[in-house]
């Protein structure tokens, strides 16, 4: 019974860990796919209309996601990984991928342009965060636009460290995840990656 039970277990384990490990791709396997969905280039007109200049981000625009729902692209080109982003924190939505940290009081989304944070696990989404240094920057693509992070501070903390995802008056990306990386079980700390707003645009 021991060893069944052990068997249904490591199991149940390893196709969360597929379901986790599925919301993750390359940067250049999503290019790849994006460029052969491209229809072919036509002829261009002979007189092209006059282009629009970009709005910014509505800062004001609220949204009423469903938890768990896919919301945006989370994208750090140093170690060329592209996730999927879905709302929510939750034990269920981390299992997906990454979650986008819910709160009415600290946390905002990126067309807010104020503290947005990014949760994942570090041993199925962010199992290679540790690689990631300061100056790297980081993007996150939300409702049509593309928000520019550059790392300014990466620090480890007690997993009850209240002082982490607090309301900040600068926009500001913080990416959570459990640490050590290699701890087995429950580990005891948070590795934290935190950026400053340095471009917006449209994706």
């Amino acid at each position: 019974m021991i060893v069944i039970a052990g068997l249904a277990l490591a199991g149940f384990s390893g196709y969360e860990w597929m379901q986790s490990s599925q919301s993750v791709e390359s940067i250049d396997e999503k290019t790849e796919s994006t460029e052969e969905l491209q229809p072919e280039a036509s002829e261009p007109d002979p007189e092209p209309a006059e282009e629009k200049e970009a709005e910014s981000p509505d800062p004001s625009k609220t949204y009423d996601f469903a938890k768990g729902e896919e919301i945006a692209a989370f994208e750090i080109p140093s170690i060329d990984s592209r996730f999927e982003v879905f709302w929510g924190t939750d034990d269920a939505t981390l299992d997906q991928g990454v979650g986008m940290y819910v709160s009415d009081e600290w946390t905002e989304t990126p067309n807010v342009q104020k503290h947005t944070v990014l949760s994942g696990h570090r041993d199925t989404v962010f199992t290679e965060l540790g690689d990631v240094e300061e100056d790297d920057v980081m993007h996150v693509e939300f409702d049509g636009w593309v928000y520019e992070y550059k790392i300014d501070d990466i620090w480890i903390t007690d997993a009850e460290d209240r002082t982490v995802i607090v309301e900040k008056e600068d926009p500001v990306l913080t990416v959570t995840t459990c640490y050590p990386f290699d701890y087995i079980g429950a580990a005891p700390d948070r590795y934290i990656m935190q950026g400053e707003l340095v471009d917006v645009y449209e994706k």
